[in-house]
């Protein structure tokens, strides 16, 4: 066989595992992100599917189970309609009443929805103190 016969079978093969990866890479990384009144007009579509979920923390609904790591809780919407959440990990510390969730996660057979990953949102709301900075501390966010 030619150089050049070799060097274009390799380069035609590079091509072709680049082009393999590429799609294969897109399928795993394309995951749906919702709202949670989003997820209500869609929950059909989602069977088996990962997706990104947001949300209000409901703060009644809180259940933490220390010992075993695990949290449950309610996310609602604009509408105020809410959707369970199970989440095994350490509870965090900014899980406050009607902050933004954004959890990463699967419906189980129960409609629970069990989340691999849990972000909270910090509210951008920043408003002078009284000696005219801008600076806010968690405390000020908790007695709201």
């Amino acid at each position: 066989m030619s150089i050049k016969v070799k060097v274009g079978a390799a380069i035609f093969l590079i091509i072709i595992v680049i082009g393999t990866l590429s799609v294969f890479g897109m399928s795993q990384a394309s995951t749906f992100y919702l709202t949670v009144d989003e997820y209500f007009e869609q929950k059909d579509d989602l069977n088996g599917k990962p997706f990104k979920l947001s949300g209000k923390i409901v703060g009644s609904s809180v259940q933490y189970d220390q010992q075993n790591l695990e949290l449950r809780f309610e996310a609602k919407g604009e509408s105020g309609k809410t959707v369970q959440i199970s989440y095994k990990g350490v509870q965090p510390d900014n899980f406050i009443d009607d902050w933004e969730v954004i959890i990463e996660g699967m419906e189980n057979e129960e409609g629970v929805i069990e989340a691999s990953e849990l972000l909270i949102k910090c509210p951008s709301k920043y408003e002078a103190a009284a000696d005219g900075s801008t600076e806010r501390t968690y405390e000020s966010y908790e007695n709201q």
